[in-house]
């Protein structure tokens, strides 16, 4: 059986209007293959995790929603333009040690060629590497949250326990 991919999310304004968070994207870019091409952030102070692998993404910006944030710094940091996002889920993360009180990740599976690669001019973050999922897993230094992300996605067939749409 079929199901729709994920297109509905929670509306996290209030939320995030009362806590003063934010709302962060994630690009899943994942290869036929399933391979997902992460960044090694900067190492340089003043930014979440510096020197340590994740997905591109960033913040969403006042006036744009998730999709447009997730398409806009993807043209930022990697000069591609995504033509296929389609929300795959969203975590709440309430962790009081962060700068922000509420930060909300909205995870985009992107699925990208080897053109699309090539394509590709990095513009933010150190590196970036095409990794499976269990050798990603084996890095000493990933973004939590991404890693969950990825690790769903990638397990998303047993996880889910259903056929995620093509």
């Amino acid at each position: 059986m079929n199901f729709p991919p994920y297109q509905t999310a929670l509306d996290w304004s209030p939320i995030l209007a009362e806590s003063g968070g934010r709302i962060d994207v994630v690009a899943i870019l994942v290869t036929p293959d399933e391979r997902y091409l992460v960044q090694l952030r900067d190492d340089k102070p003043g930014i979440f995790f510096p020197g340590f692998w994740g997905g591109f993404g960033g913040a969403v910006e006042a006036g744009e929603t998730a999709e447009q944030a997730v398409i806009r710094e993807l043209q930022e940091e990697l000069m591609f333009t995504p033509h296929n996002p389609v929300r795959f889920t969203e975590l709440a993360l309430p962790i009081k040690s962060l700068e922000i009180p509420l930060l909300v990740k909205v995870f985009y599976e992107i699925k990208i060629t080897e053109q699309d690669m090539l394509r590709m001019d990095q513009k933010e973050g150190a590196d970036k590497k095409l990794f499976k999922i269990d050798d990603l897993m084996r890095q000493p230094k990933i973004v939590p949250w991404d890693c969950w992300g990825m690790m769903l996605h990638a397990r998303r067939h047993s996880v889910l326990k259903r056929e995620m749409a093509p």
